[in-house]
């Protein structure tokens, strides 16, 4: 894309001037400014400005495309939309939305991309801003131009309705919700009852020429053997990983969660030709997770599972990226202090988690996307997010302050044992999240950030 500006050398990084930035708000630099007056420490601090404006600073573009507002969000240092990525980026500047007619445009433009996308392709996870074919070209699923990435993850076409249920909820502005929005919001619960798989497997299948098992589907495309439980089955997981089973409870959970805040919307935008295939959904995965969703642990006692295929078989286990067990109560799904999420937090967060690693640079949770021995950013995050405990948080913080290894950015992954040894250097779902948890420390546990 044309527009898209090259933004470098990340080592000591600073902001782009005002000019330079891909999208500029002077409301944003106001809140900047304001927060981080009330940040002592200046490594903290230059930190949270770096972060919180990353998504605008480097990732953001709206501009008039045919005549409509549009807007378009790479996630960093790939230059394609990801649905889940997108909404997660520019979450944190909802609030800012109130204030600033220019964020709430270019959210707009958001939530209209996302429809445009999803209509475009409802399978597909990753898009561009041009009619072309990319990277994963040779895929062998249906690949069409404007699609970067053709990976069936549940969480994909739950996120743009939880962006447009929150922009509703802070601004109360029904533009967005017009009759392409509306026809992307039918064609997804069609694809939710289409991907529940109780009249068989449905038209998506997935492959790809690789040596990595768990970037491409097996069983000629069509991913592992399941019985139907009423969940939503998802090819792979929020890391882009393929599901080991079909059924990914996190994932379920938020759309769960999800789904009855749009019967909310619905209600109040008087839309109701899609109410009742939603309650059917609602109904369904509420079922299936109360069968399927729970598992007996011998050491931790009730705890959820992390996909489960219906037969009996499950895996018990945590992902970094989100949706996953850890961030259930940063996603609205229980309360902190819920018994069964307790359990399963103290499970996640030890070494029975075949993805929780511990080393000289840290501990915390990984993924199989980065191998073994990686801790990402964003499961701190989610971790001190999902703290009632001072100590704990701080430790989380002081290993985020750490894992930016002097470039004034947060990564997807850090090395175990060596904080300079990471993955992904623009990356900005993670800055955006970490953005966000210092500003909620700020206003929730004043004085605790004095104490990194």
């Amino acid at each position: 894309m044309s527009q898209l500006k090259a933004f470098g050398d990340f080592q000591n990084w600073v902001r782009p001037s005002a000019t330079s930035r891909a999208f500029y708000s002077p409301e944003l630099d106001a809140f900047l400014d304001e927060i981080a007056q009330r940040i002592k420490d200046p490594k903290v601090r230059q930190l949270f400005i770096n972060t919180f404006a990353n998504t605008l600073d480097t990732t953001t573009y709206n501009y008039v495309r045919e005549g409509k507002n549009h807007t378009y969000i790479i996630t960093g240092d790939i230059e394609a939309m990801w649905l889940r990525d997108s909404t997660a980026q520019v979450w944190h500047y909802l609030p800012l939305a109130k204030s600033s007619k220019d964020i709430e445009k270019l959210l707009i433009g958001l939530i209209g991309n996302q429809a445009r996308c999803i209509l475009k392709d409802p399978y597909a996870n990753a898009f561009y801003d041009e009619e072309k074919l990319g990277y994963h070209a040779t895929d062998k699923t249906a690949m069409l131009p404007g699609v970067h990435e053709r990976k069936w993850e549940l969480d994909s076409l739950i996120y743009p309705l939880a962006l447009a249920i929150e922009f509703w909820n802070m601004t109360e502005n029904p533009e967005p919700f017009d009759a392409t929005w509306l026809d992307s919001i039918a064609l997804i619960i069609s694809i939710l009852k289409v991907q529940q798989r109780i009249n068989g497997h449905g038209p998506y299948f997935f492959d790809r020429e690789t040596s990595n098992p768990i970037d491409t589907l097996s069983n000629k495309g069509q991913g592992p053997t399941y019985k139907p439980t009423g969940m939503v089955a998802s090819s792979f997981r929020a890391s882009d990983d393929a599901c080991t089973y079909p059924f990914n409870i996190p994932e379920n959970l938020l759309a769960l969660k999800t789904l009855k805040s749009l019967i909310i919307l619905f209600n109040e935008l008087r839309l109701t030709s899609l109410v009742e295939p939603t309650l059917e959904l609602i109904e369904d995965i509420s079922s299936g997770l109360d069968i399927y969703g729970l598992i007996d642990h011998p050491d931790f006692g009730t705890i959820y599972a992390y996909e489960v295929d219906g037969q009996g078989n499950y895996v018990c286990m945590d992902d970094a990226n989100v949706p996953s067990l850890l961030s259930l109560p940063f996603l609205g799904v229980c309360d902190v202090d819920d018994e069964i999420y307790q359990a399963t937090r103290r499970f996640i967060l030890s070494p029975e988690n075949p993805h929780y690693y511990a080393g000289v640079a840290g501990s915390g949770i990984g993924s199989p996307h980065t191998g073994n021995g990686t801790i990402w950013p964003i499961s701190l995050i989610i971790q001190a997010s999902t703290s009632n405990n001072d100590e704990e948080i701080l430790d989380c913080l002081r290993m985020l302050v750490k894992s930016s290894a002097g470039t004034g950015l947060l990564h997807e992954s850090f090395n175990v044992d060596d904080a300079t040894d990471y993955t992904r250097p623009w990356f900005a779902w993670c800055n955006s999240l970490f953005g966000a948890l210092i500003v909620r420390l700020i206003n929730e546990r004043p004085g605790l950030l004095e104490r990194i």
